[in-house]
């Protein structure tokens, strides 16, 4: 049977004191003899002593924390966002904390109440897209608290401070030129809800793609659900309905759920209909046809927001530092799923 030596049967067989044994086994700075060393090892060797691998955490300094909240767990680019900031904050020496609070409001309040409540360093936050009146106020008490907070992918009117984020406006021009220039001029496209800034920034730079080929703009052939793969399932089956060639997503997990409505109809991605998710997730290389989809840069978003916010974190008690916005250039990564349609009658 497996005896359990403590330190302080160590110390009465050796005729020492617990903290000397403590001192030694630890080597720790200390007077004590070599001799005694040697004895006390000795004794701990005989009696089969196994040092218990138990952290002192009170020879740590202060652990230096940064707060993440992330609206849904459920979204691939968020995870990957989330795990860039980590990387990139682990690498400056920070902790990050995690909280996914989906679009429930008590939930996003109870993240940022908790987050102060441990005296986190700052905050990166991802607001839901259910954002209020209420929680505009809650992250305003936050910067009067002196907290550093910033925004990334998504602003939230009302809030003034560091945000960091893709040019979605771009991102939704590109992708509706992309299939244009792929000789498609019945494009469908399907968004989240017309609230969520980076669903209103794509459906617009779509809309300047059209103006600038001069297609005209139908808002019949505009779906608004969730970035999930149900919203592109309902989409697929309203937009295919009305004779779309092409169509662009919102994100690669609605680009899904067009995936699974052309299945279940017997239609080809991309010799029915063409398709681009946004994104640029896993995903788009496991589907059935590999999709193209449209790049946010997401581990340089993630380098900025941590640069940004450690330098809030960073900067003197009474340094005036004007809030700034950081955009950065998506751009398109090519796989199969977009039909040429060029020279055909």
């Amino acid at each position: 049977m497996k005896i359990n030596v403590k330190v302080k049967d160590i110390a009465k067989v050796a005729g020492v004191s617990p903290s000397t044994v403590s001192l030694v086994l630890n080597n720790r700075p200390s007077r004590i003899a070599e001799d005694t060393k040697e004895h006390i090892f000795r004794v701990a060797r005989e009696m089969q002593f196994q040092k218990e691998t138990e952290i002192d955490f009170t020879e740590f300094k202060k652990v230096r924390t940064i707060g993440l909240i992330v609206p849904d767990r459920m979204n691939p680019f968020y995870h990957q966002l989330a795990e860039e900031i980590a990387r990139n904050a682990f690498l400056n020496d920070y902790s990050v904390f995690q909280c996914y609070t989906g679009d429930d409001i008590q939930c996003f309040y109870t993240a940022v109440e908790g987050f102060m409540a441990k005296n986190i360093d700052g905050i990166i936050v991802i607001p839901p897209r259910t954002m209020d009146k209420e929680n505009v106020k809650l992250l305003k008490s936050v910067q009067k608290s002196n907290v550093p907070i910033m925004l990334l992918d998504r602003a939230a009117y009302g809030v003034f401070c560091d945000f960091v984020t893709a040019d979605n406006k771009h991102g939704g021009k590109i992708a509706a030129e992309y299939m244009i220039k792929k000789g498609h001029t019945r494009i469908g496209c399907m968004m989240a809800e017309q609230n969520i800034y980076t669903s209103r920034k794509r459906l617009e730079g779509y809309r300047e793609a059209l103006a600038a080929y001069k297609i005209p703009f139908d808002k019949s052939l505009i779906y608004y659900g969730n970035y999930d793969i149900e919203s592109g399932r309902q989409g697929a089956e309203e937009l295919i309905g009305k004779g779309v060639t092409a169509i662009v997503a919102g994100n690669d997990l609605m680009a899904l759920g067009v995936y699974l409505y052309a299945e279940e109809q017997g239609l080809s991605v991309p010799d029915d209909v063409s398709l681009i998710g946004y994104d640029n997730t896993e995903l788009c290389r496991f589907a059935r046809t590999p999709l193209t989809s449209v790049d946010q840069n997401t581990a340089t978003m993630a380098s900025k927001a941590v640069e940004v916010i450690l330098r809030q974190i960073g900067k003197e008690e009474g340094d005036e530092v004007p809030a700034r916005n950081y955009y950065f250039t998506p751009y398109i990564v090519e796989r199969e799923s977009v039909k040429d349609c060029n020279g055909q009658k």
